[in-house]
């Protein structure tokens, strides 16, 4: 499986207008100032326009991370958050603006990011060239027992890096076998590395296009989901980057902001009790899938990103 690493200022732009849109963490406080102005006024035309904010602005992401121009963007983004196709070639216009002035303010913020976003993305590049295909060998015997389907690993996943703005984020289309992530110079937390963070997203495209292509049951694409955070745990155990003693579920869900601290405790139960199953990982998910069903709070199981 081939990765193709590309530096990303346009979604950049658009992730940081994100979380700061949508009141996230933001470790970077002048950036935050520089696009609290132009993404307030945003989200109040889309209040104003009875428009899902925070669809809008998951939408607005996805676009621009399929390299969509911005006006093509915020329309798709409109349509799917509910916006009037009648009024939606006005209301676009002039949210584009705004999010135009918001881009401004943020590459006058960052004017050599392209160059910056390589040069933060080179120490995080070598160390998945080190450990990325060990890591995958693992996880493909973990879900299969041998050696998976030949269409398993999708190839090749584009790698887009962003500014960091969360201290640590990401995420995925599977779709279109692209993964995002902030381009971090060090490890957050050592207990769970950012290169692990590489490997997760790698395995969510490989495990949701296969659920897409070979799935009749939708309900099993939660917990193929949720199990993508031990197996990727798991196989870092087995290659010595993480202690095998206790897998870190919780803290990998928090960061990977993909779960509840619940449903973390479910999914660390149900994967320790499978271990001594030595079938494939498909045919138990099933057991997985009910659990959840039977515990409270499983509704926000990943984040929509």
């Amino acid at each position: 499986m081939r990765i193709q690493w590309v530096s990303h200022p346009e979604l950049s732009a658009a992730h940081a207008a994100y979380v700061v849109a949508t009141g996230a963490k933001c470790i970077d406080e002048k950036t935050e100032e520089f696009l609290v102005q132009p993404v307030t006024e945003v989200n109040n035309r889309l209040l104003a326009s009875s428009i899902d904010v925070s669809q809008f602005w998951r939408q607005y992401l996805l676009q621009i991370m399929s390299d969509l121009s911005m006006d093509r963007a915020c329309s798709i983004a409109l349509l799917s958050a509910g916006g009037n196709e009648m009024q939606v070639e006005q209301t676009s216009k002039a949210i584009a603006n705004r999010l135009g002035d918001a881009r401004l303010n943020f590459m006058s913020r960052f004017p050599k990011l392209s160059e910056q976003l390589d040069l933060r993305a080179r120490p995080l590049r070598e160390r998945w060239e080190t450990f990325g295909p060990g890591l995958l060998s693992e996880i493909g015997k973990q879900v299969w027992g041998s050696i998976p389907p030949n269409d398993w690993w999708q190839s090749p996943v584009t790698a887009l890096t962003v500014q960091p703005i969360r201290g640590g984020d990401g995420g995925c289309d599977a779709m279109q076998s692209r993964i995002w992530f902030e381009a971090m110079l060090t490890d957050v937390d050592p207990r769970v590395p950012e290169v692990l963070r590489v490997a997760w997203l790698v395995t969510r495209v490989a495990i949701e296009s296969h659920a897409r292509q070979s799935s009749g049951d939708l309900r099993l694409m939660v917990p193929w989901s949720l199990v993508s955070v031990p197996l990727v745990l798991s196989a870092a155990a087995k290659l010595e980057l993480i202690s095998a003693d206790s897998l870190p579920v919780s803290k990998a869900m928090e960061m990977w902001q993909f779960g509840d601290a619940r449903t973390a405790k479910t999914v660390s139960q149900w994967w320790i009790e499978q271990q001594q199953d030595n079938g494939p990982l498909p045919a138990k998910l099933r057991q997985l899938e009910e659990r959840l069903q039977s515990t409270a709070g499983t509704e926000r199981v990943a984040d929509p990103k």
